[in-house]
């Protein structure tokens, strides 16, 4: 997977700043986010901070990388913080979530309609950060999915754009379900 977990948090930082993703997300105290494809954890740990509860699900997981976050959030006294190794096409099995959350791994997902219809099923708002079809930088062009597309493809399943950001190789979208 080309995945933008891998570069160091600086330069996400500054490619896409959390405090602009967490404006747009507009969590509050009584969230429960699922961070689907949450490698490292950055965004995880963030939502930690803010939220009821947080899912940070990767199928890339090792035991060492998810005791390695499991061990950062308790270093912060972070007790909410759950970490899941599970593929997402075989369902999240997560219940009660408010809020999912996708930072560059929406494009990698085989099951995206499987997993939108599922997300939409619990009502939860949506989060997506995504490459910009034409970065120097990403996976190939044609994993990537323009913001129209994307738009498109969400509405689908009943979702409407509530705020989006652009970035210099990003974009990204909070979208509610009704």
């Amino acid at each position: 997977m080309h995945r933008f977990h891998n570069i160091p948090d600086s330069l996400r930082e500054r490619s896409i700043p959390l405090k602009d993703v967490l404006q747009i997300m507009n969590l509050t105290k009584d969230d429960v986010v699922v961070d689907v494809g949450a490698g490292n954890g950055y965004y995880a740990l963030a939502f930690a901070k803010i939220c009821k509860k947080v899912y940070a699900v990767d199928q890339g997981y090792t035991d060492e990388a998810m005791n390695s976050l499991a061990e950062k959030a308790s270093q912060s006294g972070l007790n909410n913080l759950q970490v899941i190794k599970r593929n997402v096409c075989d369902g999240l099995k997560i219940k009660d979530y408010t809020h999912a959350f996708f930072s560059n791994s929406f494009h990698d997902i085989n099951c995206q309609d499987q997993l939108l219809n599922e997300i939409a099923s619990q009502g939860a708002k949506l989060t997506i950060i995504e490459f910009k079809p034409n970065t120097p930088f990403g996976p190939p062009s044609f994993r990537r999915i323009s913001e129209d597309k994307l738009v498109n493809l969400l509405s689908q399943y009943g979702y409407s754009v509530n705020d989006k950001k652009e970035f210099e190789f990003h974009y990204v979208l909070t979208s509610s379900h009704p």
